[in-house]
């Protein structure tokens, strides 16, 4: 749902199902934003973070977690690198919202 969202506000989303496909989908693509779930399969969103952090071959891609923590664990994840959180549940019209403030500040 949250994909249909995003296209229909002129975006391309690629979905990776969990934090070792989104590893290996970033071997190929440099995308503008990352949508980030904390608790992903393989490897978890709050590694996923800690490795984006530590690659010198991208530039710097913001991240936003999505996440049913606690808002405290969302904090931590800013504390890690993401750049906002949202906890769910939330409004698809909210993320990408979200999404296009952060792009126009951080262009």
């Amino acid at each position: 749902m949250l994909a249909v969202h995003l296209q229909a506000a002129g975006y391309t989303p690629l979905i990776a199902h969990d934090g070792l496909e989104a590893l290996y989908a970033l071997d190929r693509v440099t995308p503008r934003a990352i949508l980030l779930d904390l608790h992903l399969p393989q490897v978890s969103g709050f590694r996923l973070i800690q490795l984006l952090k530590q690659r010198s071959d991208m530039p710097r891609v913001p991240v936003i977690v999505l996440t049913a923590l606690s808002f405290e664990e969302a904090q931590d994840a800013v504390r890690a690198g993401a750049d906002d959180f949202l906890t769910k549940p939330f409004l698809p019209a909210e993320v990408v919202t979200r999404v296009g403030r952060l792009l126009e500040r951080l262009a």
